[in-house]
């Protein structure tokens, strides 16, 4: 017992127990520092679950997403088969855009006016329409209720007549329109449907002609505003601004009256545009014209004075007599004087009308179309393959959360 009380004893017994304390202890190694374990070396990574676990409920729900593919693939070439076919022709005109003549001053100051915060105008005159409003003036109403009162032959259905009643009395709805109007468009269906019934004959008429200020306001049913809404959308005219160019179509559904419709278009377009252009050269010619009338009027009433008073006095013998034959004689010349510079500035009138008048050139006229602009029907099969694909996908990944949701609910 004395001798386990003793120094050398207890070093002897504390450097047994010093083996016991080291395995004792705990040492903590990062794991990113451990070999063979982490990312890339058996661990697993987050995203990498994500993407597996998406990948196999893509996998296991891939007879679902066959399955809806399938339905869509279908209901693209049903629709694709069934589809209105419709013909697009098109024109390409050259507008002639005048440009008044600019002395040198006017032309530096364009040239150089725009660096010195200058500006140097326009150079195209007065009374001139830019191409750029072309467009609005063939979307306009006054515009499309003309282009929708010509006749015009469709051919591929044995008939000449306005495009409204071509609608209405000669063309048959594809099953598509029916489709659309009562499933998509089934409330706006509903809704004509019960204005149609309250609606009397008298307000389906067409445009409004008895009232005195038929000139300043069109008044339209909605039949007819819808038409018009229609036509908006079958016919453009755009401008290229690189060229300049204006290209004009029209979309119908036989391929004659597209193109005899887009010659009526181009035509009309002419019309309107030389009305607005010639007006001031017009009025002033019918002005110039009017004064001429009435100058050559006072020159013939002068002219049987002077007649009349040389046959009263054949032999002039009196002064007074010989003042009044140079007071009529005077009045004669100044009448055919003002009855020549009246006549001169109506044939100046009539060559600057001519000159006003613009002129479109005819790149590319009104063509027939031989291929049908729509349905394009390979495109028609491929987007509803892609949308059924990306539905039935959505579908198979979001349906277990909302099984989940519907369980929570019932739970709750």
């Amino acid at each position: 017992m004395a001798d386990q009380n003793k120094p050398g004893n207890e070093s002897e017994n504390e450097g047994q127990s010093h083996p016991q304390k080291e395995k004792n202890e705990i040492r903590y190694v990062p794991v990113e520092y451990v070999e063979g374990y982490g990312p890339g070396h058996g661990m697993p990574d987050e995203d990498e679950i994500d993407l597996m676990e998406l990948a196999k409920k893509i996998w296991a729900g891939r007879w679902t997403i066959i399955k809806i593919t399938g339905v869509f693939i279908f209901l693209g070439v049903f629709w694709a088969l069934f589809s209105a076919e419709e013909f697009e022709s098109d024109a390409v005109l050259m507008p002639e855009i005048q440009t008044e003549d600019v002395g040198g001053a006017s032309q530096l100051l364009q040239r150089f006016g725009g660096a010195f915060g200058i500006s140097g105008g326009s150079s195209m005159p007065a009374g001139t329409i830019p191409p750029q409003i072309y467009p609005q003036i063939v979307n306009s109403l006054s515009f499309q209720l003309e282009l929708m009162s010509t006749e015009i032959e469709f051919r591929e259905y044995g008939v000449t007549t306005t495009w409204p009643d071509f609608l209405e009395n000669h063309y048959s709805k594809p099953i598509t329109t029916y489709v659309k109007d009562y499933t998509v468009r089934l409330p706006f269906t509903i809704l004509g449907g019960i204005r149609e019934f309250f609606s009397s004959d008298e307000e389906t008429g067409t445009l409004v002609r008895e009232d005195v200020l038929e000139q300043d306001f069109i008044s339209l049913s909605q039949e007819e505003f819808e038409l018009v809404k229609q036509l908006r959308e079958r016919i453009s005219v755009s401008q290229d601004q690189e060229t300049g160019l204006l290209t004009a179509k029209v979309k119908l559904q036989d391929p004659r009256a597209a193109a005899e419709m887009n010659r009526y278009l181009i035509d009309l377009l002419k019309e309107y545009v030389t009305e607005y252009r010639v007006e001031k050269a017009r009025q002033n010619l019918e002005f110039a014209d009017q004064q001429k009338e009435e100058a050559e009027a006072r020159f013939r009433e002068t002219q049987m004075a002077l007649a009349e008073f040389q046959d009263r006095n054949v032999s002039i013998s009196t002064a007074r007599a010989q003042t009044e034959l140079e007071r009529l004689q005077d009045e004669k010349n100044l009448a055919l004087n003002v009855y020549q510079s009246l006549a001169q500035r109506v044939e100046e009138s009539r060559l600057n009308l001519q000159e006003q008048t613009p002129i479109f050139s005819e790149v590319q006229p009104a063509n027939v179309p031989t291929e049908r602009s729509e349905p394009k029907r390979g495109m028609m099969v491929i987007v509803f393959t892609l949308l059924g694909g990306i539905l039935s996908v959505g579908w198979v990944l979001i349906a277990p959360l909302l099984g989940t949701f519907r369980e929570n609910l019932m739970e709750g």
